[in-house]
């Protein structure tokens, strides 16, 4: 009887593998075609495999190759896992997914496909988005007014990143990006699990997501949004320095969230963005229009738009796993459509937005961007940031330009995607329950 079960194990895994083929879905990379040939190899004979072997294998690297440094194989594993999690479930709601933290292919029914939308590159919510809400909450009442009352004068605020704010009398907005989730419900009609997929990004996502999923599972719309794990300690570092550029309290400081910001509100006031550079919502058409990057549709990926270098992050949820990881955190400073100011501390994954709100309050860095940019009054600066494990290793700045000031909002004066759709409103009540 085992055998026979075994036997139907390799059938199924077989036909999800040939339909994989068959969609296109790898492209047309022969590295990407063989490591999806050789981890199907192994899983079929049921044979266990090490990263070792896949970067000598599958990209030809030496028996000897230091993999703490080379991230080949990590960065395909990741494009792998990504492209499995966007194919379609098969009639009876099976998919084919590379489980975290293994070499092999597995055939997952619906109700073990958890992994797909839970753990999509960022962990489902819990106690860490709870702790940034709460954070939220005090900042969005009197917390503001208590960081004004703490702050005298600081030189951090007459730096190249902050002095804009310094010399404005415009209000200032906190704008902190969020993400929407939703809910799989159990069989007796409970949630049963919160769920946070980057492809879907709102209500009407989820009803087109849910009109080409099979019957019965159960998905449910909490009109709820979460927050990074890493916005907590970036809103952390960069609080006292905003509260001391607005005088002590002299003007007011606002705060909201990407899925409550609009487009009316980008002219209205000076901006400090603290969040995902995948988490811009309405942000992110005007910003990417301003920036020398573009962002990949998958939100990992910083593609320079004149040299086409890609900058890609590796980085995954902690594990125990003693390897190095990548990934990029980033820093802006520009003009506003009404002569306004706009700030930007945002990192690609959770580590590099801790490490940008690091680098944002480093008053010896800021002295470094000064120093390499002169008295550029718009400017992007890149940084590399290494981590192993839960922990920060080192940033190393990439790249830091001047932002050419005379193309930006240069639509009739207007803000690009000004007609889009506003962003949507979410009742703050609704979002504790969705905790």
């Amino acid at each position: 009887m085992d055998e026979l079960q075994d036997v139907g194990e390799e059938h199924r895994l077989a036909a999800h593998a040939q339909r994989i083929f068959n969609s296109g879905l790898l492209g047309k990379s022969r590295r990407m075609i063989r490591l999806f040939e050789f981890l199907l190899e192994r899983s079929l004979t049921a044979t266990a495999t090490k990263e070792i072997e896949i970067a000598r294998v599958v990209f030809g690297r030496a028996s000897d190759a230091d993999l703490a440094v080379d991230a080949t194989v990590r960065v395909h594993i990741h494009r792998l896992r990504k492209k499995l999690d966007a194919a379609p479930a098969d009639e009876r709601g099976e998919r084919l997914v590379l489980p975290r933290g293994e070499y092999r292919l597995v055939v997952v029914a619906p109700d073990e496909t958890d992994e797909r939308l839970e753990h999509s590159w960022r962990s489902s919510p819990g106690w860490r988005y709870l702790a940034g809400l709460a954070l939220l909450l005090v900042f969005g009442g009197g917390g503001w007014l208590w960081l004004a009352a703490k702050s005298p004068d600081d030189p951090r605020s007459e730096s190249i990143l902050w002095r804009g704010l310094a010399d404005s009398r415009a209000p200032v907005m906190i704008v902190s990006g969020d993400f929407y989730v939703f809910g799989q419900r159990a069989a007796d009609g409970s949630v049963r699990r919160m769920i946070a997929d980057p492809g879907i990004a709102s209500s009407e996502q989820l009803n087109q997501f849910m009109q080409r999923a099979p019957e019965g599972q159960g998905y449910v719309d909490m009109n709820a949004y979460h927050l990074p794990s890493g916005l907590a300690p970036a809103l952390v570092s960069v609080a006292p320095i905003v509260a001391a550029a607005t005088g002590a309290g002299a003007r007011p400081i606002r705060h909201v969230t990407t899925s409550r910001f609009t487009n009316e509100m980008l002219s209205n006031q000076d901006i400090v963005y603290v969040g995902l550079l995948d988490t811009l919502g309405d942000l992110q058409e005007p910003f990417f229009d301003i920036s020398g990057f573009s962002l990949s549709a998958s939100g990992d990926t910083l593609v320079d738009k004149a040299s086409g270098e890609r900058f890609q992050a590796d980085w995954d949820e902690p594990s125990s796993q003693g390897i190095m990881r990548r990934d990029y955190a980033y820093l802006a400073r520009f003009p506003g459509p009404a002569g306004n100011h706009v700030v930007v501390v945002a990192g690609v994954m959770d580590p590099a937005l801790v490490e940008a709100g690091h680098i944002a309050a480093d008053g010896d860095e800021l002295g470094r961007l000064q120093a390499r940019l002169g008295g550029s009054e718009a400017f992007e600066a890149l940084y590399e940031v290494r981590t192993f494990g839960p922990s920060n290793v080192s940033g190393k700045l990439l790249i830091a330009r001047p932002l050419d000031v005379a193309r930006m909002w240069r639509a009739n004066g207007a803000p690009p995607g000004a007609a889009a759709p506003k962003a949507r409103e979410v009742d703050e009540a609704a979002l504790r329950r969705g905790n």
